[in-house]
């Protein structure tokens, strides 16, 4: 028999009414002589006549940290609009012109207002203030067509986009120097795959050969990729397994009626507040109930777990209605922790995980929070009234914009979820990755990967608030906003919450939280291990200095 030929596969090419921005001020150079600001010598995409020349200058960023796919219309009916008149403004030849034929550029704060993928977005500056659209066939706009320069400044994104269907965004890392972005015609992919020079040893070569990597493989750093061992899985498998099997349901039926109860006090009659506590942690959460009583807040829609009997007895005391179930938290130490990511801090971030799951499960909207925090404001307004009901999930923003919790920065120590099938489905995932919690530390990892691909995946709609907002302050700014500092202290600045996190332990928060004139706690005998609150509560807050060039309540 004659030999076989392998047939090509037809390459799907994307809609032709798609437009793609990038989130960056930058010109796409899509080959060498682009790049360097080389003559071009382009057609107009018929027949090679009237061929005009560009001269176009730009500098290449990338890593992308999302694809997001945004319809930006619902419903599509016939296009009755008009096709642009003039299309000299195409300046890709021939080969790229059922992928691209026009570009705009358009600003970019008026663009993010628009296109709100819910990331914490970094301020506009003078070098990264306008997105570039790239179009598709039968997506360039008129003004585009029509203009004289390769990629005009529309300054209505109305009128940039009113002939896109469809608008993929891409969001880029600024100031990478020697990194290219490349656009490929091909069947489409919501992933960035990311290359690197590498060596024969693996690590950065700039003489080396391109190899595929993981997003957190850099050239600075190398690759700091950790995986679950195997016992913890089967560890941590375990353990699902029980509380799938059994436990959850006696959970349920339990809890049904008295989440049911809380959820109907007050305002905002689906909500609850969710808090999870051991012996360990229990003074925090007894000068949080302190702080929130000297400013005359109600803590009626709080459902406080109980991970031990200690603690059931202190939060009942302190009159939060309180839930403890023995075999769900049968795994649960009764110590704080001593530092980030130790056995007792990980323990204590599976409750976490399924304490905010199982109220979800009940049909309720959840706010959760840990008991580091001080109230200044009842939060619940904010979340229920205050922001678009479009989101499925507000996270306070951790602080810490790097690689590896990009691009949401969540906060897991305060967020809101509002209840719905698709708010489900993520926790449902959440609790099957207790080993990569017990590898990483925490469940800050894992929820940053699942809401980065469920926003793909399942149009999960996730939005940070942003640290430059003065809601939501946490130890990143006690730490490295000290400006902001200074006006919350002086009563300038009036947040809903402070979160002191960014910190080692227990005591260290103690500490800061004093510092900030935020402790209601006493330090009577009796009060340093209570099992009652008893007469703990300050009528005015402990001041005490503890670290020098920090903020405090009195300079």
């Amino acid at each position: 028999h004659a030999p076989m030929r392998r047939r090509r596969s037809k390459i799907v090419l994307p809609s032709p009414k798609i437009c793609l921005s990038h989130s960056v001020v930058a010109v796409l150079a899509f080959y060498g002589g682009v790049l360097t600001g080389g003559r071009v010598t382009l057609s107009n995409g018929n027949n090679g006549s009237n061929a005009i020349e560009r001269i176009i200058g730009g500098a290449a960023t990338s890593t992308s940290a999302s694809i997001v796919d945004i319809n930006s219309r619902n419903d599509v009916t016939a296009d009755t609009r008009e096709p642009a008149s003039n299309t000299k403004n195409i300046i890709w030849p021939d080969s790229m012109q059922s992928v691209f034929v026009g570009a705009a550029r358009v600003p970019r704060d008026d663009f993010m207002d628009i296109f709100d993928v819910g990331v914490p977005l970094d301020e506009s500056t003078s070098r990264n203030n306008e997105v570039l659209l790239l179009y598709g066939p039968e997506s360039v706009p008129s003004s585009v067509g029509s203009s004289s320069v390769p990629i005009p400044n529309i300054q209505s994104v109305s009128d940039a986009t009113e002939r896109c269907d469809v608008v993929k965004q891409i969001l880029v890392q600024t100031n990478q120097r020697r990194e290219c972005l490349a656009l490929v015609g091909q069947w489409e992919s919501y992933h960035v795959h990311k290359w690197l020079r590498l060596g024969g040893s693996g690590a950065f070569d700039k003489n080396g050969s391109f190899q595929n990597v993981a997003r957190s493989h850099t050239a600075n750093k190398g690759t700091k990729q950790s995986f679950p061992r195997h016992a913890q899985t089967v560890i941590m498998a375990a353990r699902y397994g029980e509380y799938m099997n059994g436990i959850l349901d006696e959970v349920y039926a339990e809890l049904k009626p008295v989440a049911a109860e809380v959820a109907e006090r007050g305002a905002y009659n689906n909500t609850v507040i969710v808090m999870v506590c051991n012996k360990g942690q229990s003074i925090l959460l007894g000068n949080f109930v302190c702080a929130a009583k000297s400013r005359g807040l109600d803590t009626s829609k709080i459902l406080l777990f109980a991970s031990d009997l200690h603690t059931q007895q202190l939060a009942t005391s302190l009159g939060l209605t309180t839930y403890y179930h023995e075999k769900l938290f049968a795994e649960m130490p009764e110590a704080a922790a001593k530092q980030y990511g130790d056995s007792e801090f990980k323990a204590m971030m599976i409750a976490k995980i399924y304490v905010v799951h199982i109220v979800n499960l009940l049909g309720h909207n959840v706010l959760f929070q840990d008991a580091d925090i001080v109230w200044y404001k009842d939060p619940l307004p904010y979340f229920e009234t205050k922001v678009s009901p479009s989101f499925d999930m507000y996270f306070q923003d951790d602080g810490q914009h790097s690689r590896q919790y990009a691009p949401y920065s969540p906060n897991t120590g305060f967020y809101y979820v509002r209840q719905n099938k698709r708010t489900q489905f993520l926790l449902s995932q959440l609790v099957r990755m207790g080993d990569v919690v017990m590898n990483t530390g925490s469940h800050q990892a894992a929820m940053t990967a699942l809401i980065a691909e469920h926003s793909s995946w399942r149009g999960l709609k996730v939005k940070t608030i942003s640290r430059e907002e003065p809601y939501f302050p946490t130890g990143y700014h006690f730490h490295h906003k000290p400006s902001f500092m200074d006006e919350m202290l002086a009563g300038k600045q009036t947040p809903y919450i402070f979160h002191m996190c960014w910190t080692d332990n227990t005591d260290q928060k103690i500490k800061q939280l004093q510092q900030l004139g935020e402790w209601y706690w006493s330090e009577e005998p009796g009060c340093d291990n209570p099992g009652s609150a008893g007469d703990c509560c300050l009528s005015e807050a402990l001041f005490r200095c503890h670290f020098k060039g920090k903020p405090s309540k009195r300079q």
